[in-house]
């Protein structure tokens, strides 16, 4: 799998984003992963739903539009729950206090 950063105002807030991109890719996430490192996160391209079935870890999620434009803002998402966004295009999984430090918001542009 392809291993990008991510960007905010050109400036990297994540170091180490895994793009899921495939039927695969999307449909394993991050189910059965250990841990998640805080550098580290899950983009899963064409996706605007996700579950924590099989997880052992609670995550933040990132709802994105198809430009990478933040639709919608999940904090902590427990383990064993369902999310989604009708709007957005793109999920973006990452460790919760990760997102909380980053201070992201609806309507900020993200890149990759």
């Amino acid at each position: 799998m392809k291993i990008i950063p991510a960007y905010k105002n050109n400036q990297i807030i994540i170091a180490n984003v895994t793009i899921g991109d495939t039927f695969f890719g999307r449909a394993r996430g991050l189910m059965f992963t250990r841990t998640l490192a805080p550098d580290s996160a899950y983009l899963l391209k064409d996706c605007n739903s996700v579950h924590t079935f099989f997880m052992h870890f609670t995550i933040g999620v990132v709802y994105l539009s198809q430009d990478f434009v933040i639709t919608k803002i999940v904090p902590v998402l427990a383990r064993r729950s369902l999310s989604s966004d009708r709007s957005a295009r793109h999920t973006l999984e990452l460790h919760p206090a990760t997102l909380a430090a980053l201070s992201l918001r609806v309507g900020d542009q993200l890149s990759f």
